[in-house]
This record gives structure tokens, C-alpha cells and sequence, in this order.
């Protein structure tokens, strides 16, 4: 059986930092993190929570984590460390069962099929209007993560896109940049939208035109993207990103045409993926609390099925602005 010396080991961390993982208790950056994780699963190191600590948080439920194919299915492919939003369903699955609630993941696509439970996480945005309104009719409580939808008013947590991109425009405009371009995923799910308002205001504030190009947030639609950008546009001084992948997936089709990162294009991501710092070169962008905004997703459905602060709550958690050597 192996222990919690032996994940320590292999994570190359101390067995206090193991606990702090487990535990959810203290600071541990999200590398860290992760190699932990990693190391957990490769030993097959299953932690027991206390049945004491159970008793005390009272009742235990059941909830579903819900999550489209799109998202799900590359995790269930490359594995669920490491990406976007394996850490938030990783740290949902950690953190409710703390609480006392036992999670199952799920396709979104089925919700239908699993309605016999006491609530619903949600996660990513592909969750609907309309699917909303399904949801608010079996009567039971739920919260989405990673997503908002104006005026349904229901429970969610977020991370500030808007700020982000903001403070990242506004750093790339203090640099002297004036040519600064937005490569953008499509705009329904609610993180895109405010990532693109926050770069488009910042621009307008600084009496700048903003130039924005939406890809399909896939590889192929990325490249052909920037190279219509390059063929319209030129090249410009600055390129702000939706997230860590199209920024990748920008900077090796300018290496194919020729420029240099940074010296002739600066690139700035979203997201702070695991992989971001090992991009080459290591990518400027901003940290979105990934495994935190997890944790909140599960403390809220806890208060809606224990009825504390039953009110619907919108959570913005801030991002924090990584500088690295993508840009100048």
C-alpha cells in the first residue's frame, strides 16, 4: 500500500506539502500542485477522509458534476491533469467530498438521464440559456463554474476576465505598443466575452483601435486566422490571446512566417496552464485561480443543500498578471 511518504518522494515535495494538498489547507502553487496529483495517481495513494470529520459537516449528499463532450473528452483522451478544467474537477472532486458530498462526472449531454440527485455542479461554457431553465425545473440546487448567464440569475463562479484583460492590455500599452491585436475564441461562453470587452475598453481608454480576429479555439482555425490577420492587418506590435492554447497555437504560425517572439511580435495568454511556462518562449499571461475557483463551486453547493444563504451569488475571483519572456 503505498503512503503519503511515498507521494512525497516521487512528487520530489515535503510530506507537509502532500497534506496541504489533500487537506485543501494552505497555500500550494498550482505546479506544485499538480506534480502532487500526478504523483497520486500514479501510485494508486488513495487518502481516506476521516469519518469523524464527515460526521461533523452533517448530512452527506450526492451531486453530479456536469460537463460538455468538448470538454470532457480531450481531458478523458491526454488525462485530466494539468488542463483548464481538469484542475477545477479535480479540485471539486477533492473538496466535496470534504463536505460530505459524493460526486459523479457526467456528459452534459445526458443531464437528462441523471436527475436523481440533491445537485448539480456545472462546469465550462456550453451550458445554455435554455439548458438553464431544464435545470431550474427539477427544483434542485446547482452552481455553474467558469460560466455566467445574464439574467437567469443563478449561482456561479468565475474567474474576473474583464479586469484580466484590462490590466494585460493596458501593461502591453504601457510598453509603447500602439498595435495591439485580440485573437479571441467565440464569444458565447461568458469568459471570452469579458476578456474581449476588458481589451476592447482598455483600447478605446487609451485612444487606441482596437483589432480583434475570433478563431474557432481550435489549431487548424487559429493558423488560418493569423494568417488572415497578417495578410489584412500586417503585422502588428502585440497580440492579446483568449487563452494559454491559442496563444501557443499563434506564436508557432508566426515562427512559420519568420518572426521572432518577442522581438518582433510580444504574445500575451489567459489561463496560466500548467504547460505555459514551458512554452518556448515561456508565455506571458494571465493566472486564472483555477483549483480555488473548484473549492468555491463546492463551498456554495454545500450552503444551497444545507439552505445557508440560499440568495443566488455571482463569484468573480481576480486573476494575477505573469510576466515571462513572450513578451518585451
Amino acid at each position: 500500500m503505498p503512503t503519503i511518504e511515498d507521494v512525497a518522494k516521487l512528487a520530489g515535495v515535503s510530506i507537509a506539502t502532500v497534506s496541504r494538498v489533500i487537506n485543501g489547507s494552505g497555500y500550494v502553487s498550482e505546479k506544485t500542485r499538480y506534480r502532487v496529483w500526478k504523483a497520486i495517481e500514479e501510485l494508486g495513494y488513495r487518502p481516506e477522509i476521516s469519518a469523524k470529520i464527515l460526521a461533523s459537516k452533517g448530512k452527506l449528499f450526492h451531486a453530479y458534476i456536469f460537463a460538455s463532450k468538448r470538454i470532457l473528452s480531450p481531458l478523458q483522451t491526454s488525462g485530466i491533469l494539468g488542463e483548464f478544467y481538469g484542475v477545477i474537477i479535480k479540485a471539486i472532486e477533492e473538496n466535496c467530498e470534504k463536505l460530505g458530498i459524493k460526486v459523479e462526472l457526467k456528459f452534459l449531454e445526458e443531464f437528462s438521464k441523471y436527475t436523481d440527485t440533491d445537485g448539480y455542479i456545472f462546469v465550462g461554457g456550453d451550458v445554455t440559456r435554455e439548458f438553464i431553465r431544464e435545470a431550474k425545473s427539477e427544483k434542485k440546487p446547482f452552481v455553474l463554474v467558469d460560466h455566467y448567464i445574464p439574467g437567469e440569475r443563478v449561482d456561479c463562479v468565475i474567474s474576473d476576465g474583464y479586469d484580466g484583460a484590462v490590466y494585460a492590455t493596458n501593461y502591453l500599452i504601457s510598453r509603447g505598443f500602439k498595435k495591439i491585436v485580440h485573437i479571441h475564441g467565440p464569444l458565447q461562453p461568458y469568459g471570452f466575452k469579458m476578456r474581449y470587452d476588458g481589451y476592447k475598453d482598455a483600447m478605446e481608454k487609451a485612444g487606441l483601435m482596437p483589432r480583434f480576429y475570433e478563431c474557432d479555439d481550435t489549431e487548424e482555425g487559429t493558423r488560418k486566422i493569423v494568417d488572415i490577420m497578417l495578410n489584412s492587418y500586417g503585422i502588428p506590435e502585440a497580440i492579446f490571446t483568449s487563452n494559454d492554447s491559442i496563444a501557443f497555437w499563434v506564436i508557432k504560425r508566426l515562427k512559420e512566417h519568420g518572426l521572432k517572439i518577442p522581438d518582433d511580435v510580444s504574445v500575451v495568454g489567459f489561463d496560466d496552464i500548467v504547460d505555459a511556462e514551458n512554452f518556448d518562449p515561456p508565455l506571458t499571461t494571465l493566472r486564472v485561480f483555477k483549483y480555488e475557483m473548484g473549492c468555491v463551486a463546492c463551498k456554495r453547493l454545500h450552503e444551497l443543500l444545507t439552505k445557508v444563504n440560499p440568495h443566488p451569488l455571482r463569484t468573480l475571483v481576480f486573476t494575477q498578471f505573469v510576466k515571462r519572456k513572450s513578451t518585451k
